[in-house]
């Protein structure tokens, strides 16, 4: 079976092999409910990851970080795009955590690490973008995943597919006690549809959450540096470069792809900071 879950009536969903498709994916008239197969709140130790090394229920995730599941057709294909850099620690603890969660999902996903070339400060938005754009060259993805490195999720009753709307899944994290800091925040994962992501520059789009029972992270510690000098400036004057700074100006050089264990990692050169 392949399951979603609903928030709305706390109930979970699947479609099997026999169902009608559309497009090559289950039509949503077709769900029955399911058993959920996944463990709900998880019990994360960042340490005992390092030490244990990749799970065994990793190993039949192909080259590249991309697996489907046997027993059913998935509804979405979901891109998981991670902006990276120098953290190579945190990036094993995340997908020795996130693929066993995906897997449980009975997604069809392929994991892609967005590294970026150089010393240059960090452009996280720039990576986004490429790591969308490139991903798009790859497969025909439904959904388009962004993740921060140092985020662990807490509970895998929270969906990691796309809804009718921009889904900003990590509300509530444990550095800050699980609460969000202000209303418009979107950091962390959030989830898009191709169609909505396209559309960032040109409007503003509606977001949804889970709950914050369920939308929980644990944040990997680390020191904060390479931080801009203008980041405050940028955001200061974002409401009036939105419909000009995005997608529709990106420019980089892919320097490198390389299909690794799990997951395929893209070095890119984002250029000049702004």
């Amino acid at each position: 079976m392949c399951m979603a879950y609903r928030p709305s009536t706390g109930a979970w969903y699947g479609s099997t092999l026999n169902t009608d498709l559309t497009n090559g994916r289950p039509s949503d008239d077709h769900e029955i409910p399911t058993l959920h197969r996944g463990e709900g709140r998880l019990n994360i130790d960042l340490e005992a990851t390092l030490q244990s090394g990749p799970p065994p229920d990793l190993q039949d995730v192909l080259p590249g970080g991309t697996w489907s599941p046997k027993s059913c057709i998935a509804r979405q294909r979901i891109a998981i795009i991670i902006p990276f850099r120098d953290r190579q620690k945190h990036l094993d603890i995340l997908v020795y955590n996130l693929v066993p969660v995906l897997k449980r999902q009975n997604l069809s996903f392929q994991v892609v690490v967005v590294e970026q070339y150089g010393n240059k400060t960090f452009n996280k938005g720039r990576l986004m973008n490429i790591g969308f754009t490139e991903a798009r060259k790859h497969d025909e993805f439904d959904c388009f995943i962004f993740h921060d490195v140092d985020l662990i999720p807490e509970d895998d009753r929270n969906m990691y597919t796309c809804s009718d709307n921009p889904r900003h899944m990590s509300p509530a994290v444990d550095k800050f006690n699980y609460t969000m800091l202000y209303k418009s925040l979107v950091g962390g994962v959030l989830s898009f549809r191709g169609k909505h992501f396209t559309k960032v520059n040109a409007s503003k789009l509606s977001v949804e959450r889970p709950s914050i029972t369920i939308g929980r992270y644990t944040m990997i510690k680390h020191d904060r540096k390479d931080v801009s000098k203008v980041r405050l400036g940028l955001l200061k004057t974002s409401i009036t470069r939105y419909l000009k700074d995005g997608l529709n100006t990106l420019e980089y050089k892919l320097v490198e792809t390389r299909l690794e264990k799990l997951y395929t990692r893209m070095i890119a050169d984002v250029g000049d900071p702004p």
